[in-house]
């Protein structure tokens, strides 16, 4: 009940678009008409001691990791109400001449995403045998039918797969933001070298990352992404 003389607290009007506040007091815009959340390899092989990656890091690295996962299911869940576009990729190399022992095939149970992060009919899902998920997908073509031009960037492993899937896609004329505590690595050097890399200037100078490009992406945290996706639509930051 609102009393007299109290005018009650108006919802905040939903926006077409929607600025990010990413590193370095730089933006990166987000709708969801034109945005897509891309997850990259959730998958039991590598958040678990029982997956064909895990089982060759130590107890702390993998669960290191597996923190991620809660990251990452905050991440999908704001995603989804906003409306935007989701795609998941898992980690496939059979028949690949590298590194055999670490193929796994479809059957095998730690090769599916992990429960928090199952995908919904009508969701993108692609199957990748290189490290980045373009290069051997269909997964631009799949972005570009539903509208796609930027990217939110998330999963594991940052200094692998993420990192290779952030350069495809500035290739392919992406914009992308890496959402840098939704990511994860088996070593945390490991993961703050990438997201350098990702975020570094493409020239040095004074006060360099407020005026000139970036090589691969922006780089924002959770909760600023949850900000901006609840103003187009996804509900109340959690």
């Amino acid at each position: 009940m609102v009393r007299r003389g109290v005018e009650a607290a108006k919802p905040e009007a939903l926006i077409a678009e929607a600025q990010v506040a990413c590193f370095h007091d730089r933006e990166f815009p987000v709708s969801s008409s034109d945005t897509a959340l891309v997850l990259i390899d959730m998958q039991t092989d590598f958040l678990s001691k029982d997956g064909r990656l895990g089982k060759n890091y130590s107890d702390p690295r993998v669960k290191q990791l597996a923190a991620t996962e809660a990251k990452v299911a905050t991440l999908l869940a704001a995603a989804r109400r906003a409306g935007m576009t989701v795609a998941h990729s898992r980690s496939h190399r059979y028949g690949a001449d590298v590194r055999r022992d670490l193929c796994v095939p479809t059957i095998d149970p730690t090769y599916d995403l992990v429960d928090s992060c199952r995908p919904l009919p009508g969701e993108i899902v692609v199957d990748k045998w290189t490290f980045g998920a373009f290069a051997s997908t269909d997964l631009e073509t799949q972005l570009r039918r539903r509208g796609v031009r930027r990217i939110l960037l998330a999963g594991i492993l940052t200094n692998v797969c993420i990192m290779a899937t952030a350069v495809q896609a500035v290739d392919r004329f992406f914009r992308v933001c890496l959402v840098e505590d939704a990511c994860g690595a088996f070593d945390a050097r490991w993961h703050q070298h990438a997201v350098e890399l990702i975020n570094g200037p493409q020239t040095l100078k004074e006060n360099h990352h407020n005026s000139v490009g970036l090589y691969f992406g922006e780089v924002a945290k959770l909760s600023d992404v949850e900000t901006a996706l609840a103003k187009c639509g996804g509900g109340a930051a959690v």
